[in-house]
């Protein structure tokens, strides 16, 4: 589903209206509630042929992952904004890692 890459944010109008529809994605962190977000990030791979079938292997075995959450108070980082949660994690990819 398409939407709008400044997320209906800001003053100003972008390349068109569709920056400013109505589509946006619902990133709320509601109180009390878990919620669960999901985040593709590409990756490099090494691509071969073995036994006469695909394989992809990871360039890396490991990688870090540094995770903040921001309070915007206006929706922009104008100087107002403020960390609430930071992490740092170190994933696994050997057994994390999920081919899709």
């Amino acid at each position: 589903m398409p939407y709008p890459g400044r997320m209906g944010r800001g003053s100003e109008m972008g390349r068109g209206p569709y920056e400013k529809s109505g589509l946006l994605r619902e990133t709320s962190l509601p109180p009390m509630k878990t919620t669960k977000e999901t985040f593709e990030i590409p990756y490099p791979f090494k691509s071969y042929e073995k036994d006469g079938k695909k394989t992809r292997d990871l360039i890396n075995d490991e990688i870090v992952v540094d995770i903040k959450l921001w309070y915007l108070p206006f929706g922009e980082f104008e100087g107002h904004e403020v960390v609430f949660f930071e992490e740092q994690k170190k994933l696994d990819l050997k057994t994390e890692w999920k081919w899709r």
